[in-house]
C-alpha cells in the first residue's frame, strides 16, 4: 500500500491535467468556452474542409439549439412538430443517445418552422436548458436527472413573446440569468428566484443576457425589442437604458462585453452600436449601418469585428470587416447571404442558411476563403459549434452534421 501511494497520486495529477487541457476545448454554453464566439486556438484545426469525414449524423427534432458539449458528451434540443419538447445528451464520438427527455411545450411556428431556441448550459454536474415557452428544467449532466425546474413566463407574468424565449442560460456564480421581457437570476442549486427585474419591456428581446464585472461590480446587460438596459447583478435594479429600436422590435444578437465592461457593442438590423459604460451612464461611442447583424453574433479579433450584415433569405448580404475603435469598414464580401460566424484561432467557420460551410481568414485586409462544402440543407440559422477536434451542425429540422478527422 505505501509502495503504491506515490504512483497513484502522480497517475491522478497525470489525469487531472489531461482533464483540464480537454475541458479546455470544451464548448460549455452559448457563445462558446469564454463566451466570445470563439474557440480556443487549436493547432490540429484545418481549415481545409475536404480534410474532414462526417463522423455522425442525427436528427434531433425542430428548432435552433446550437449544441453544448464537455468532453465525450453533447448537449440539444429539438421538437417533435407536435406537442413534445425534448433535451438530448449524445455521445460526441458517435451520437447515440446517452439521455434524453421529453415533455409537452409549444411549437410556436410564427413565420418559422417553430421549436427551442436556446442552447443548454453545463455547468459542473448540471445542465441548465429553457424551452420555448419559458420551461427551465435543470438536470444532472450525467444521467438527466431532474434537480428542479422553473418557469420564466410566470415568474416574469407577461404574455408568451411572439417567438418564444430564447435567452440561453448564463450562469453567474451561485445564479443563472434569463431574459425576455424581464430579467430574472435564479439560485443554481434550487432554482428559486433570487431577483426579477421591475420593468417588463415589451416587445420582449430574444438574446442571452451577459453578467460582467466593472470597478469590483456585476452587472447584467440586457436587450430587449426596444433598447438596452444595464442591471445590477445583486438584485436586479436597473442602472441605465439606452434606446436601441430594431425592425419589427426584432433583436436578437446577445451584448458584447469589452474591456471588463467599459464597452459594449450591440447590432440588429438597423445598425450596430458600440456604447462607453462607466457604471451610472452608457455613452454612444460610434454607430454604423454597414454592419447590420439580425440574429447572428459577430467574431471580435485584435481589434477587429467580423460577421454578416443583413436579414435571413437575403442572397445579396455581405460578410464586413469593421474597426473595433470607430466602426469603419475594412471590406466587405458581397452575396455570401445570410449565416452564422464563429472563430476558431485565426479561422472564421461560417455556416450559411443554404448549409454550406465555408472558411476564411480572419484578416482585417482582406476576405481570403479557404474553402466551402455542402452539408445541410436549409434553412440553417443555427450557430456552428468546434469543440475537441469536431464541428457541430444543425438546421432547423434537426438534421446534425458532426465533422472529425
Amino acid at each position: 500500500m505505501h509502495f503504491n501511494r506515490p504512483h497513484l497520486i502522480v497517475a491522478s495529477l497525470i489525469f487531472l491535467t489531461f482533464f483540464s487541457v480537454a475541458s479546455a476545448s470544451d464548448w460549455p454554453k452559448w457563445l462558446g468556452p469564454a463566451g466570445d464566439n470563439k474557440a480556443p486556438e487549436d493547432p490540429n484545426f484545418d481549415p481545409d474542409l475536404s480534410k474532414w469525414n462526417i463522423a455522425w449524423k442525427l436528427n434531433v427534432g425542430l428548432g435552433y439549439s446550437s449544441i453544448a458539449v464537455v468532453g465525450d458528451r453533447a448537449y440539444t434540443m429539438g421538437h417533435d412538430s407536435k406537442s413534445k419538447e425534448t433535451v438530448y445528451c449524445l455521445n460526441a464520438n458517435d451520437g447515440k443517445p446517452i439521455w434524453s427527455y421529453s415533455y409537452d411545450a409549444q411549437l410556436m411556428p410564427s413565420l418559422h418552422i417553430g421549436g427551442p431556441n436556446a442552447t443548454p448550459t453545463i455547468i459542473g454536474d448540471k445542465v441548465i436548458t429553457l424551452s420555448k415557452d419559458g420551461q427551465v428544467i435543470c438536470f444532472k449532466a450525467d444521467k438527466g436527472e431532474i434537480v428542479w425546474k422553473a418557469n420564466i413566463l410566470e415568474i416574469f407574468a407577461i404574455k408568451l413573446p411572439r417567438w418564444g424565449f430564447a435567452s440561453s442560460p448564463f450562469v453567474d456564480g451561485n445564479t443563472v440569468v434569463f431574459c425576455g421581457g424581464k430579467t430574472c437570476a435564479l439560485a443554481l442549486d434550487t432554482g428559486k428566484v433570487v431577483w426579477t427585474s421591475a420593468t417588463a419591456y415589451i416587445p420582449a428581446g430574444y438574446a442571452g443576457a451577459p453578467v460582467f464585472v466593472l470597478d469590483g461590480k456585476k452587472f447584467v446587460a440586457s436587450l430587449d425589442g426596444k433598447g438596452l438596459s444595464i442591471l445590477s447583478a445583486t438584485d436586479g435594479k436597473e442602472i441605465v437604458r439606452h434606446p436601441f429600436p430594431a425592425l419589427f422590435d426584432m433583436n436578437a444578437t446577445t451584448p458584447v462585453i469589452l474591456d471588463n465592461g467599459k464597452r459594449i457593442f450591440i447590432s440588429c438590423t438597423v445598425k450596430s452600436e458600440m456604447l462607453g459604460f462607466d457604471g451610472t451612464k452608457l455613452t454612444s461611442l460610434w454607430t454604423t449601418k454597414e454592419m447590420r447583424n439580425l440574429m447572428n453574433n459577430s467574431v471580435f479579433q485584435d481589434g477587429m469585428i467580423y460577421g454578416i450584415s443583413g436579414e435571413q433569405q437575403q442572397t445579396t448580404n455581405s460578410l464586413v470587416s469593421l474597426k473595433e475603435s470607430d466602426g469603419s469598414e475594412n471590406w466587405a464580401q458581397q452575396s455570401i447571404g445570410y449565416a452564422m460566424t464563429i472563430g476558431i484561432g485565426k479561422t472564421l467557420l461560417i455556416l450559411t442558411e443554404r448549409g454550406e460551410l465555408i472558411t476564411a481568414k480572419i484578416d482585417p485586409a482582406k476576405y481570403t476563403e479557404i474553402s466551402r462544402r455542402k452539408l445541410l440543407e436549409p434553412i440553417c440559422w443555427t450557430t456552428p459549434t468546434y469543440a475537441n477536434g469536431k464541428i457541430y451542425l444543425r438546421n432547423e429540422k434537426g438534421d446534425v452534421v458532426v465533422l472529425g478527422r
